[in-house]
């Protein structure tokens, strides 16, 4: 291959504008800048960004295929709620991935990094605020998928908890739920202390699966 055909593909841009266009509207999506069940006007959003339809209308596109937008035939493209099945099913993968990332992570993580989190979660039950409670128990979930050391799968367990993010918030409005999300990280991490991955993958399954019903009785009770 010759250097003048390579030069023909050089990239003059680090992000096209469908990619920079993509990123704005899910970062809207994630910061919850629209309602749930929202309408999205192509031409509005367009207007805003400064840019022309084509790019937002790809973008609608796959953020749909993505799961954040809904894209209802002669009517548009609306901000996906999901219903009771398709949370139960998304969070069902959710467990199989973090479980598997559990298996991959164990002989990886050393005890003195198990004590470390262990002494930050206790700490941290003891402190009643939304963010630090937040930030401490999405740190017990990265580190495993950070341990696994499988890229593929951590991309895979990132896309879910991006689609799920506004759901999860639910549960951030909750004193009582989220010292019980500490308290079930805490048991993981004993099980794995011990060595016990059977006991801490059924700690962990548990722990997503009682995460998941919460969310789903608080909307049946809103």
């Amino acid at each position: 291959m010759e250097k003048s055909e390579v030069k023909n593909y050089k990239i003059k841009n680090k992000k096209t504008l469908n990619q920079q266009v993509y990123e704005s509207l899910k970062q809207m999506l994630l910061d919850n800048i629209f309602e749930v069940g929202q309408k999205l006007n192509e031409t509005d959003i367009a207007e805003a960004l400064g840019v022309s339809a084509t790019p937002v209308r790809e973008t609608f596109r796959r953020l749909a295929t993505e799961g954040f937008l809904e894209v209802i035939p002669y009517k548009g493209v609306y901000v996906k709620e999901f219903s009771e099945k398709e949370l139960i099913e998304v969070y069902e993968c959710r467990q199989a991935l973090e479980k598997l990332a559990l298996e991959l992570a164990i002989s990886n993580i050393s005890e003195d990094e198990i004590d470390n989190l262990i002494e930050e979660i206790e700490e941290n039950t003891k402190i009643n605020d939304i963010d630090s409670n937040v930030e401490m128990s999405n740190k017990l979930h990265n580190f495993i998928v950070e341990k696994s050391g499988n890229k593929r799968l951590k991309e895979l367990i990132g896309n879910l908890n991006d689609v799920l993010i506004r759901d999860r918030n639910i549960s951030a409005g909750d004193k009582i739920r989220r010292k019980e999300i500490l308290e079930e990280h805490l048991n993981i991490l004993n099980a794995l202390k011990e060595k016990n991955l059977e006991q801490a993958k059924k700690y962990l399954q548990d722990h997503i699966k009682r995460g998941c019903y919460y969310i789903i009785n608080k909307k049946k009770i809103n």
